[in-house]
């Protein structure tokens, strides 16, 4: 599939008609023909419609009248390894950085949960995946939710049970994490990588408008309408 860019919708005007357009005049024009901008999303291969339908459904019902005792959380797990995440990054031309990496596989495992409607952050750092850590997590989300009853979204890994949708706000947090702490960094230990991690939790706990911004959701009408 080719991605269209500015320049490209630029040059095929300029062939066609031989209309010579600045890109930002490009853009406009795309915005007035209603085209904009969008992230893609995966789609799983063996995602089932009809469960996903149905999950639809039984949320959108529950949100006509969103319960004060309900907290919504969206839960995933990210695998930290010890090898830095490489990003693109501006450089001379001539000169490509280099990030210090070694022979060290060891790695650690982190549950994390996001309140897409309140911008509250969990974390949980694991040596290993399982259903004794997820449930280890949860336990966790429950003792600090004690008048709370959770609706807990998760995605189909082998230690979680359910029919999750797509797409999952908690993803968005783990692409923020890998930017602000393993693109192209490299820690002298896991212990310190850890501490990294745990900072940058620190950090989004404190930060609760830019969390609501950064899952994308301002009410729970806006999740279904996301799925």
């Amino acid at each position: 599939m080719r991605v269209w860019t500015t320049t490209l919708v630029r040059h095929f005007i300029y062939s066609r008609f031989g209309l010579g357009y600045c890109r930002e005049r490009v853009r406009q024009l795309l915005h007035e023909l209603g085209f904009r901008l969008r992230r893609l999303r995966h789609r799983h291969l063996k995602a089932n419609p009809e469960e996903q339908a149905a999950f639809r459904a039984e949320l959108e019902a529950l949100l006509v009248e969103w319960p004060d005792d309900w907290e919504l959380l969206c839960v995933d797990e990210a695998t930290v390894r010890r090898h830095p995440t490489l990003t693109a990054q501006w450089c001379v031309v001539e000169e490509v950085p280099e990030v210090p990496t070694g022979d060290d596989h060891t790695k650690v495992h982190v549950y994390g949960a996001v309140a897409p409607l309140t911008g509250r952050t969990h974390y949980h750092v694991s040596p290993k995946l399982g259903t004794g850590a997820f449930a280890q997590f949860l336990q966790h989300l429950l003792a600090y939710h004690p008048s709370k009853r959770l609706l807990v979204i998760h995605d189909r890994g082998a230690q979680h049970q359910g029919a999750p949708p797509d797409l999952n706000p908690q993803e968005r947090i783990w692409t923020w994490v890998r930017r602000v702490v393993t693109h192209n960094h490299w820690f002298t230990t896991l212990t310190e990588q850890i501490e990294a991690v745990r900072h940058v939790f620190r950090y989004l706990a404190g930060v609760k408008k830019p969390v609501r911004h950064l899952c994308g959701f301002k009410s729970p009408e806006f999740l279904v309408a996301s799925l």
